[in-house]
């Protein structure tokens, strides 16, 4: 039996615990009720005739939520009902948006987009993690504002963080537009927000002298890293998809790299060289899918490329580079040995972009044995010196 009071504060703290559950009803604000359990526990909801069934919806315990907040949100879902809107689905919506949290969604946009899409997946989510996650991981991705965005730039570029902030950004700037994509969002937070710092392209292209010197301390280095670094020096293809090389991937001569391997998702041949193939077949002969491992966590590609950085640096006596200017360095020797542009963009997997792309399907491949051959040898006379 529901009984029917006027609710005031007084009255509230008053309620003692009863033997068993009672129920009671605001004389001053229709639909709101109290109910009161044998523990002591108060807490109220929102009674109200949806159709023909009648329906219910807590509020909130008392004295977490006071009166006068629980008479406003009846009064709000009073207003709902009269509209036609059940506030049961309501509540509902809103709940699920508070669940929407960054660190959950950010754990769904790197399953359903980024791991599927891009071979550099883990960078995303590493930068995401570290700079979004950390510090808007809890909140709901519907309460994030562009300041808050603003602020997780301003703090990295106060610490000398110049090109941090900018990856930074352009990672938040794809997980937001992904959210509005899959209409999760109706606007991103991260539009209209430009990068802090203007880079500069790299120009670092190796000396032969650096080259000999990294190549000569590579063969100091533990195997795996050894052949990873040859084979960047010997076929000028991306780090990640050297270190991710496969047995199914090497076939007649060939290192055969589908949509699914390559940053730009097209497929990309690459005719090895007398020297990578020497490599290789040294490579095939362990177990396993993966060529390029450690055998540490089992048949997974090396990664540690920054700690293998350091130790290069330390051997080879050669600073002031990346791993990405290897492959600028054998662009640049190609094009010293006279291979025009057309069939390097090829050899290195740029997208061409020309209307022509679309109708000439022609591998080219016998060409790109030949220039990959040349710069094999004369990576053989730079290293022999």
């Amino acid at each position: 039996m529901t009984k029917e009071v006027n609710f005031t504060v007084p009255w509230l703290d008053r309620l003692k615990s009863p033997a068993q559950r009672e129920d009671y009803r605001d004389k001053s604000t229709r639909g709101l009720q109290l109910r009161v359990s044998p523990t002591g526990v108060k807490s109220f909801s929102y009674a109200f005739r949806f159709g023909s069934k009648m329906g219910r919806v807590t509020l909130g315990k008392y004295p977490d939520l006071d009166l006068r907040t629980a008479r406003q949100k009846t009064d709000e879902f009073r207003r709902l009902v009269l509209l036609g809107i059940d506030p049961r689905s309501e509540k509902r919506e809103k709940l699920a948006k508070q669940q929407m949290t960054v660190e959950r969604m950010v754990t769904k946009f790197i399953n359903q987009y980024a791991k599927p899409k891009n071979t550099s997946w883990k960078q995303a989510e590493c930068n995401l993690r570290l700079y979004l996650v950390s510090a808007l991981g809890s909140q709901s991705i519907h309460d994030v504002t562009r300041p808050s965005i603003h602020a997780i730039l301003d703090a990295l570029v106060a610490r000398g963080k110049h090109t941090a902030a900018n990856r930074a950004l352009a990672h938040i700037r794809k997980f937001f537009g992904w959210l509005v994509e899959r209409g999760y969002l109706d606007h991103s937070p991260a539009d209209h927000i430009k990068p802090r710092y203007k880079e500069q392209e790299r120009e670092r292209v190796l000396t032969d002298a650096e080259i000999r010197s990294i190549w000569n301390a590579s063969e100091a280095m533990s195997g795996p890293y050894s052949a990873w670094i040859k084979l960047l020096l010997l076929c000028g293809q991306r780090r990640l998809e050297t270190a991710s090389l496969r047995r199914s991937q090497i076939l007649d001569g060939c290192w055969h790299l589908s949509g699914k391997d390559t940053k730009n998702k097209q497929l990309h041949i690459v005719p090895l060289s007398k020297q990578a193939t020497e490599i290789m077949d040294q490579l095939i002969t362990q177990d396993g899918e993966f060529l390029i491992k450690t055998g540490r966590t089992g048949d997974k590609p090396v990664n540690g490329f920054s700690k293998a950085k350091v130790q290069l640096d330390r051997l080879s006596g050669v600073t002031d580079w990346k791993f990405h200017d290897i492959r600028r360095t054998v662009a640049t020797n190609l094009s010293k040995l006279g291979v025009d542009r057309f069939l390097l963009q090829r050899i290195v997997n740029h997208t061409d972009s020309g209307v022509t792309a679309i109708y000439d399907r022609y591998s080219y491949l016998e060409e790109k044995r030949n220039a990959l051959q040349k710069w094999a040898d004369r990576l053989d006379d730079i290293v022999r010196v």
